[in-house]
């Protein structure tokens, strides 16, 4: 299970350079790809019960990349409760009635005891901070330990990783799971004869969770946020930065959540969350490889078109306000210094996000992009310098990033002025017809690699689907593509990135003061 700035299934970054260069015919109901001997035939279908269906039929191998998106990530978690949705995802391989379990019926008592336990311990531990109440620390000693004993007992009726182990056995591979700020996704390929194996079990996840194990589970949560970020430098640098670019959009919140809204986090909250969010009606599944999409519909029809959709509640998302002014972050950190720089940009939908796309690659992409050449390659004054755009997520407004590393003796300030002077030379000087031809089939071959494998093909349709609302952005952006002209360039980034709408994040080693003598 994976959650970080990069929390897509791919990196969200990457992947979108690789949607795009298409081209599209129409043939009776369905759409066909067809670039360089990729041929793409989407059958899209809809569940009585609300749930998106998009299945592509290919009959290479006897296999089959299945992907459920659920269209609910970190960016919709509530005030106080960052990591809800990441969490939820862990849970979501805790079992169900059916499997995880020796004794279901015999759990539940111990379960429901759990959460009466919990909540007495929280409420006293709350009276530590508090101006007006005392906690009573003999108490709180005393439900803690009634709260490792239940979960002690629990113990005895659990059966760990039985749904991985499941669909090992049945061949399965690569089953895990990503939460990302605007979507969350579960994965796996299987054989194509277990394809109704997978779907009743994969059905009755979605219908019948049991959160079991909650609360040292969410303790694993907290320390995949400690190694991640409160000790890794990268993380730390990214969530400081996040949080200084965004005042007012949720973007700003690290997925995997802030130390304490993750260790206030109950059951009943993450249970009340999922079933919320994890409707069939908020749901995308995208199944490709060897199938028959006749027989397949009835197969899902059969397991998940009985689990009843329910109502979406309006989402209401704060706005990002324009930014007036260039932010700065410093980060005292013992690691190798490092740089973000970031631009406030439009979303996925906006007319100039694919000039974006062009600029990251142009700067970043490859051995021969402008970026290494100059700051790595002939300069030497960085070990890694890169761009990306869509950060941290593509649903709303997002960011475009620039980061390095420097080389030592090198500093960050001179990295910087590196950095910001492939900006300016974006803003000066037309991109060479050559140089943009060459970005425009960079991005059309890595669509051809992507769209090649099952798994990526999947994951690609949802992901648009989820994020863009419309799988068919992948046929609609070869188009916009195209049309990108060197005074696009020159205009999105004379527009866009400019000093008052920049956030600098610096991460430095800490200085050492000397005593005074």
């Amino acid at each position: 299970m994976i959650a970080n700035r990069h929390s897509q299934p791919l990196d969200q970054v990457k992947r979108r350079a690789t949607c795009l260069g298409v081209w599209l015919l129409l043939a009776s109901s369905a759409f066909i790809l067809n670039a360089q001997n990729v041929e793409l035939n989407v059958a899209e279908r809809t569940l009585k019960n609300g749930m998106t269906v998009l299945m592509v039929e290919r009959h290479d191998a006897p296999t089959v990349a299945l992907y459920m998106q659920f269209k609910v990530g970190g960016v919709d978690d509530p005030a106080g409760k960052s990591g809800i949705a990441h969490l939820l995802e862990h849970m979501m391989f805790k079992g169900t009635r059916m499997y995880g379990t020796t004794d279901h019926k015999a759990e539940v008592p111990i379960m429901q005891k759990i959460d009466q336990t919990y909540r007495e311990l929280a409420a006293e531990r709350a009276k530590i901070n508090s101006p007006f109440q005392t906690a009573d620390q003999a108490k709180i000693e005393k439900l803690d330990e009634q709260l490792k004993g239940l979960q002690e007992a629990q113990k005895k009726y659990v059966v760990t990783d039985e749904l991985s182990q499941t669909f090992q056995r049945l061949g399965g591979v690569g089953m895990n799971a990503s939460t990302g700020a605007d979507s969350t996704q579960y994965f796996v390929q299987m054989p194509s004869n277990q394809l109704e194996v997978w779907a009743m079990l994969e059905a009755d996840r979605i219908a019948n969770p049991v959160f079991r194990e909650f609360y040292p589970e969410r303790d694993v949560v907290h320390e995949e946020r400690r190694m991640r970020t409160d000790t890794n430098p990268d993380g730390l640098l990214w969530e400081n930065f996040s949080a200084a670019a965004f005042q007012a959009h949720p973007y700003r919140r690290p997925v995997v959540g802030w130390p304490s809204d993750i260790d206030n986090l109950t059951r009943e909250e993450v249970l009340a969350y999922f079933k919320t969010f994890y409707a069939p009606n908020n749901a995308i599944l995208a199944i490709v490889g060897d199938i028959d999409p006749a027989k397949t519909m009835t197969l899902l029809e059969k397991y998940f078109g009985v689990i009843p959709s329910q109502p979406q509640p309006v989402r209401h998302i704060s706005e990002e306000p324009e930014q007036l002014g260039e932010r700065r972050v410093v980060l005292s950190f013992d690691a190798q210094p490092q740089i973000v720089i970031g631009y406030h940009k439009p979303d996925l939908n906006d007319p100039d996000d694919p000039v974006f796309d062009v600029i990251e690659s142009l700067l970043s992409s490859g051995r021969t992009s402008r970026l290494y050449t100059s700051l790595v390659k002939t300069r030497q004054i960085a070990v890694a310098a890169s761009a990306s755009s869509g950060e941290p997520g593509a649903r709303y407004p997002n960011l475009f990033t620039l980061e390095a590393v420097p080389r030592a003796p090198h500093t960050l300030d001179e990295v910087e002025a590196a950095l910001l002077a492939e900006v300016d030379r974006l803003q000066r000087e037309d991109v060479p017809a050559r140089e943009l031809e060459k970005v425009l089939n960079r991005l059309d071959a890595a669509l051809i690699r992507s769209l090649q494998s099952n798994s990526g093909l999947a994951s690609q349709l949802a992901y648009f689907e989820a994020v863009a609302g419309d799988w068919r952005y992948l046929l609609r952006i070869r188009d916009r593509m195209a049309a990108v002209t060197p005074e696009d360039v020159r205009r999105v980034a004379s527009a866009w990135l400019v000093k008052r709408n920049r956030t600098v994040a610096r991460l430095v080693p800490p200085v050492v003061e000397k005593a005074a003598p």
